[in-house]
């Protein structure tokens, strides 16, 4: 088993501090795979568009601890209701770690959005709070029926609510339909960043960027022959699942709400970005 950090738990809140000044992906260590460093040169200006969301047979306890937090009065019986609620202590962690990279979901075009979300990302691999259950980038190919083709991504979606996942089927299927109205033309989507904190057993985060490009194709068959359909589709996910060490978390409550009394009703809130009030509308690059 491997032991608890605590000055270097110490020295992470005080780099993560709001009172001292911004980090980047320049500070050392960056723990993020290397393919998303790949796909932040290749997309330097990409939105990110966030969706945050508490899943798991224990949200429902976690929001009543929480609840318990915020109505707590401020000073000593504050923390000692906060040591009783981890999750709250999770999302506090995240909450830090994602204003001090300047990342902003409301704001999801602002310049440099996609370097301070893997900012964001790697200041959590940092934490010595979590732990690191998967750091990868995979980027399949599909091709074939899209119906098919969508359920082989949705797949790739492991921790993911089935709510979020409808959203994200609906989202596939209408990419689907544009790439077939409009033959030989990529049809690209940047799904969304799916961060979750999943409760059960134990408490883990995940953290998902996503980007879809599809393509259907349509060959000519000549005179006597009907026309050839071909679908792609090309899948390119980082994927990051961190657990939360939630048996330290009453020992380090204290020192974390000395940096931020952010609850987890507030990572809920701010946490996602907030939808416009235009219609969807896939247009083809």
């Amino acid at each position: 088993m491997t032991t608890f950090d605590q000055s270097a738990f110490h020295a992470w809140l005080r780099a993560n501090s709001p009172s001292n000044g911004p980090l980047s992906l320049t500070d050392e260590p960056v723990l993020l795979a290397q393919q998303a460093l790949t796909l932040l040169a290749a997309y330097p200006d990409r939105p990110v568009v966030a969706n945050g969301i508490l899943s798991g047979c224990g949200a429902q306890s976690a929001l009543r601890l929480d609840a318990d937090y915020v109505h707590a009065r401020p000073g000593n019986d504050a923390v000692a209701a906060l040591q009783r609620s981890p999750v709250t202590g999770c999302s506090m962690l995240l909450t830090l770690a994602r204003e001090k990279s300047g990342y902003d979901p409301s704001v999801p075009a602002q310049a440099g959005s996609l370097a301070m979300f893997f900012n964001y990302v790697n200041q959590i691999l940092k934490c010595p709070l979590f732990s690191q259950v998967l750091n990868d980038h995979i980027a399949p190919t599909f091709s074939g029926d899209w119906n098919n083709t969508i359920n082989q991504i949705i797949g790739y979606y492991v921790g993911i609510p089935d709510y979020d996942l409808s959203a994200l089927r609906q989202s596939l299927v209408n990419v689907a339909a544009a790439a077939s109205s409009n033959p030989s033309t990529n049809q690209t989507l940047n799904v969304f960043s799916q961060s979750t904190i999943n409760v059960n057993a134990d408490t883990r985060v995940y953290l998902y960027s996503t980007n879809v490009q599809m393509v259907t194709t349509v060959t000519s068959g000549g005179k006597h022959e009907p026309d050839r359909v071909s679908n792609q589709a090309n899948l390119s996910l980082y994927r990051v699942q961190m657990r939360f060490d939630a048996a330290q978390w009453p020992a380090q409550a204290a020192a974390v709400y000395g940096e931020t009394q952010q609850s987890l009703a507030d990572w809920l809130a701010f946490g996602s970005t907030p939808s416009g009030s235009l219609p969807s509308d896939w247009h083809p690059r």
